[in-house]
């Protein structure tokens, strides 16, 4: 009886742990931009107390920045109890975690999703900052459904505008059929022209496509070209406007976009980035 009665009493108790939300955290350093916009979305803003120099310089600029090869101490001496961060940043700092545990605080990994694993991704994160993560999950929804009825609205019936984006002028490689880029043009009621791209490899958000594939878009009549602007692609509108085929750009709509608000996984980029899209193809 007593063996019966300690069996149950450790399932009740390894359902108890597995079924527990994730504790929050109250000093969190975030060396991934991406997670730094999430937490702001998300409101919890007030438990960051470092964040990575790729972040929005206006974004909390309070807070000391630091680069993906910084040194234990420097973060220990914020007195942080998560350290949070993505696989590429501790790749370009493998020491960093055995320090940090070292010192009792944990490091933490979580990559950027999918579109389609942003979700999960939502629901991992927000409770680290206290949040429940059916109410995260219901922001995003939220989000999505005003950029579609804004779109919508916006676009009156009218033809979808077809779309190409730039995602590195090297080769003019487009956003991948999967990509984030790729479903927040289709949220924001564009016409991905590209949709018919392989990506570079599995997974990957770019995909070759090349100027004469772009020059055949251009003369069976697209709407915008999109050049999104950020570490992948340093070109600026005057740059793409000097090209040696620039001119059959004359009767196209040609716009940037910033790389963060067009492909980084975010709930800040979504609603900025939405709201551009919006902006740039059906005008003010």
């Amino acid at each position: 009886m007593a063996s019966i009665f300690k069996k149950a009493l450790t399932i009740f108790l390894v359902a108890f742990v597995l079924a527990a939300p994730t504790a929050a955290y109250e000093r969190i350093v975030s060396l991934y931009p991406g997670h730094t916009d999430n937490i702001v979305a998300l409101g919890g803003q007030s438990r960051l107390v470092g964040l990575s120099k790729n972040d929005d310089p206006s974004r909390l600029p309070e807070l000391p920045r630091f680069a993906p090869n910084v040194g234990a101490e420097a973060l220990l001496a914020l007195k942080p109890d998560l350290v949070l961060t993505r696989t590429l940043v501790e790749k370009q700092n493998p020491e960093l975690r055995g320090v940090l545990e070292r010192a009792g605080v944990p490091m933490m990994l979580i990559d950027p999703p999918s579109w389609s694993g942003f979700v999960a991704y939502l629901r991992e994160l927000a409770p680290l900052i206290g949040v429940a993560p059916q109410t995260a999950e219901a922001q995003l929804a939220q989000t999505c459904d005003e950029i579609r009825q804004t779109a919508a609205a916006r676009r009156g019936g009218r033809p979808a505008p077809s779309v190409f984006v730039e995602a590195t002028a090297k080769e003019l490689h487009t956003c991948a059929p999967d990509s984030w880029a790729a479903h927040l043009i289709e949220l924001a009621g564009g016409a991905n022209t590209a949709a018919g791209a392989e990506p570079i490899r599995r997974g990957s958000a770019v995909a070759p496509w090349g100027l004469e594939r772009v020059m055949k878009l251009l003369a069976e009549g697209l709407d915008v070209y999109l050049v999104q602007h950020g570490p992948m692609n340093r070109a600026s509108l005057d740059e793409v406007k000097a090209r040696p085929w620039a001119k059959a750009l004359a009767a196209v709509t040609v716009a940037q976009i910033p790389e963060y608000w067009l492909s980084r996984p975010s709930l800040l980029g979504l609603t900025a980035g939405g709201a551009e899209l919006i902006r740039i193809f059906y005008g003010e």
